[in-house]
This record gives structure tokens, sequence and C-alpha cells, in this order.
């Protein structure tokens, strides 16, 4: 079962938070347009307060290699799921 979250506007002080919770916990970040990015690991991601943005590295299927990072800005953020905590294969495979 996952749990979204909703929220009115997001905060990077927010979003911090919940990527230094110990354990860390994955989630979904979801935008206004309709897309969505995996947060599995706090490490690939980097939220800078004073701009109001967030940077998430997109590792490619297989290759072991990253994408370009992506840039939202939190304020196109609606909301925030739960995912499944990473079985302990999964996070040593990433």
């Amino acid at each position: 079962m996952s749990i979204c979250v909703y929220i009115d506007a997001m905060d990077t002080a927010s979003l911090k938070q919940r990527l230094e919770r110990t354990p860390f916990l994955p989630f979904r970040i979801h935008l206004v347009d309709g897309r969505s990015f995996d947060i599995l690991r706090p490490d690939w991601t980097l939220v800078i307060p004073p701009f109001r943005r967030v940077f998430i590295a997109r590792p490619q299927l297989g290759q072991g290699r990253f994408c370009p990072i992506e840039e939202i800005d939190v304020m196109f953020i609606t909301s925030l799921e739960e995912l499944p905590p990473a079985q302990e294969n999964d996070s040593a495979a990433a």
C-alpha cells in the first residue's frame, strides 16, 4: 500500500527533512505537468533552499551511468507518495 500526501506548497525544508529521514524511506515526487520521479536513494538528490530547486540524478537502467540531471522548481511539486522500502538486493544493484 502506498501513501500519497497532497501538499499546497512544497518547501525545500520539508523536502530536505524527507531526504534526511533515518531510516530513509523511498518516495515519489509528483509534478503539476504529470511527470513523477522516484527518489530511491537520498544521495541521488540535491535540494538547494535559497533557489527553491531540486536536482535529481537519473540512473539509466542496467548501465550504471547517470542521465542528465533533472532540475525541478519545488513550486511545481503537487504531492509526495511513499514507496515500499527497497529490498536488500535492490539497493545493492542501484
